[in-house]
């Protein structure tokens, strides 16, 4: 497996609707809900950390909020590969199991490289 772009895995508008647990939304209050129960990521791709994980990795979470970016690097383990095919198409899924991790935050960065900039 080669990795060598990144890529924005946001789901489509038609993926959104299909992960949506409102199928027949009714009022205004019921489209609203249905708004903030409607992930924009598929649900597999979410990346949790608990005080275990930031006491490993040296980090104190008291410097996370809601909105800020990070960039991470990780090696993990392909623990199962399954395909198959219908009369819907293909389907495949592998699944891997993040074994080591390193964050960095991206906020940080861009402070730090607008502060060099400002020196020239």
């Amino acid at each position: 497996m080669s990795f060598l772009e990144l890529h924005n895995m946001e789901m489509t508008d038609e993926e959104k609707i299909d992960s949506s647990p409102w199928l027949f939304p009714k009022s205004d209050e019921d489209r609203a809900m249905e708004k903030l129960a409607t992930p924009e990521y598929p649900y597999g791709l979410r990346l949790c950390l608990t005080q275990a994980e930031f006491d490993k990795l040296g980090l104190d979470p008291a410097d996370a909020f809601v909105g800020a970016i990070f960039h991470g690097h990780f090696i993990a383990r392909v623990t199962c590969c399954s395909s198959s095919e219908d009369s819907n198409g293909k389907n495949a899924r592998v699944e891997a199991q993040i074994e080591d991790l390193c964050i960095e935050s991206e906020d940080e960065e861009d402070e730090e490289e607008e502060k060099q900039e400002d020196k020239y």
